[in-house]
């Protein structure tokens, strides 16, 4: 388990420099995290789009919309998340994880049903075949599947991309500020020393020249 927090970075020597790194997230928001839920999110809207774009009746019930609340929870909790992991919080990283888990538990219920040919979870009384155009281009359930299989996973592939990088850094950020607290590390002797080697390289290097 410790080898795999040093691995991650969780539990690293405060050398000189992770100090001067780490003491960077005091004043600079985790961008990356929550870039990477908002990237999630676009690629959830593409899923939407696409699936209720889909002209196909037997899909008109009760079930298409608890899956329209269902959108819309990933939708408000994705986008809560992205900006509590701005902050380092890292409570958030928990509700990117469940945002993730319903990505891919949504891809056994309409996806997989339009895979094998939309007669799975309701019977077609109607006689209506699946249509749907993308991009000018009729599509057939298999490759509307396909694309909407493809959404859900990078959405979630996101997601929980967002959740580790944002926990990683919540938890260095945390140990960083304890530290400093404690006065078991200083920022200013870290910078003193670093510019120390800096003077000695300089001098090295023109020792070398001359």
């Amino acid at each position: 388990m410790n080898n795999l927090h040093t691995r991650l970075g969780l539990d690293r020597e405060m050398t000189s420099e992770n100090i001067i790194k780490t003491d960077v997230y005091r004043y600079k928001r985790n961008t990356l995290a929550s870039g990477l839920a908002l990237l999630g999110l676009f690629i959830n809207c593409l899923y939407f789009m696409l699936f209720y774009g889909v002209n196909y009746p037997t899909y008109a019930n009760v079930l298409i919309g608890l899956s329209v609340l269902v959108n819309l929870f990933v939708l408000l909790a994705t986008f809560l998340a992205s900006e509590g992991v701005k902050g380092y919080n890292k409570k958030y990283c928990i509700l990117l994880l469940v945002v993730a888990v319903i990505q891919i538990a949504r891809i056994f219920i309409y996806p997989l049903d339009l895979a094998g040919g939309g007669a799975g979870l309701f019977e077609n009384t109607t006689g209506v075949a699946i249509q749907i155009r993308y991009f000018g281009a009729d599509l057939s359930a298999g490759s509307l599947a396909s694309i909407l299989i493809v959404y859900l996973v990078l959405s979630a592939a996101c997601v929980i991309a967002s959740a580790i990088v944002g926990y990683i850094r919540a938890v260095r950020l945390e140990k960083f500020t304890a530290s400093l607290n404690a006065g078991t590390i200083s920022v200013e002797k870290a910078l003193e020393e670093l510019d120390g080697r800096d003077a000695g390289s300089a001098g090295a290097k023109e020792v070398t020249n001359a």
